[in-house]
């Protein structure tokens, strides 16, 4: 939920110049001098809302991190189908209707706003806009100076820096790594929840969104997952815009019917025994003993005559089991 409402009746005359070149810290400590009340909306990647009331912080959107009732519902203390009933400014009905203390709501709006200050401040080459007037959607009463807030970014980038310096994870798809080499790894709840959903297409804020927790603080462990050789930014794929050459395979020749071999002729029994003729042989073949079958040739039965008494006993022997 993202709506805000503007208050009527202010001179649009009002609104603060901003130099070139200002950055989104400078113009909110700029508007918190002036004690200006409403958005301060910050045009970038990933860019966001900053919200003042009287020069005091008291809100703060981004698409990089979770919003209030993304927070609430995640960890189940308010339950998605409330909020389709909650009306405008709904700090305060769900303190009435019991769903939350006061000091839940509280600490839970600050943690949003400091979270999302971080995406919004750390924005580069932003374009800025200031509207006066508008408020923070959820109403709640706590307020930061601009001063706590910029000091918590300058902080939260020091830390980032000790962790692990470089910044190529923070934006980039969450790739884990399959085999990191080490016997054993010791990770955090939240480190597990990330290396769990990380699929090689979210980020660190998609993943964020996806488990209601601080964008900030999954940038933080993706960091230290990075560090720790647990997961890896996935190399940038350069499109091949060259297109291949047409290579032109020429036609195969048709084929050319081949001439069946001629039937080698059938060896013929000789008359009287259980031997076969061994039809002329072609050349540059082997000549064998006549009447010895070439499908029937042992070791050391060549170049010897066939043994006719051993023939007659055999064809004796056969005919005596008819």
């Amino acid at each position: 939920m993202s709506v805000v409402t503007a208050k009527t009746g202010v001179p649009a005359a009002d609104k603060p110049r901003f130099a070139r070149g200002t950055t989104p810290a400078k113009a909110l400590v700029q508007l918190a001098k002036e004690g200006a009340t409403g958005a301060l909306t910050v045009h970038g990647e990933p860019g966001g809302v900053l919200f003042l009331r009287d020069g005091r912080v008291n809100g703060c959107e981004s698409p990089a991190a979770p919003s209030v009732d993304r927070l609430l519902t995640a960890a189940e203390v308010v339950d998605e189908r409330v909020w389709e009933t909650i009306p405008s400014r709904p700090a305060r009905a769900l303190v009435e209707g019991g769903h939350v203390t006061a000091a839940e709501i509280e600490l839970c709006a600050l943690q949003a706003l400091y979270d999302a200050a971080f995406f919004v401040l750390s924005t580069a080459r932003a374009e800025l806009r200031f509207d006066e007037g508008i408020e923070h959607w959820l109403g709640a009463d706590g307020t930061v100076t601009a001063d706590q807030v910029c000091d918590s970014v300058a902080r939260q980038r020091r830390m980032l820096d000790e962790v692990h310096p470089s910044e190529a994870t923070d934006l980039a798809p969450v790739v884990p790594v399959l085999r990191p080499g080490l016997d054993r790894v010791l990770l955090s709840g939240l480190q597990w929840e990330i290396v769990l959903h990380a699929d090689g297409r979210r980020t660190p804020q998609e993943l964020a969104g996806l488990l209601g927790r601080s964008a900030y603080a999954v940038t933080l462990d993706v960091r230290r997952l990075a560090a720790a050789g647990l997961v890896t930014p996935p190399s940038p794929e350069e499109p091949s815009t060259a297109e291949e050459p047409l290579s032109v395979v020429p036609p195969e020749p048709a084929p050319t019917p081949q001439e069946e071999p001629p039937a080698e002729p059938l060896p013929h029994r000789v008359p009287g025994t259980f031997t076969f003729e061994e039809p002329a042989a072609p050349r540059g073949r082997r000549e064998l003993p006549a009447g010895v079958s070439a499908l029937a040739v042992l070791p050391g039965a060549i170049d010897k005559s066939p043994d006719d008494s051993l023939l007659k006993r055999i064809r004796a022997a056969l005919q005596a089991l008819r």
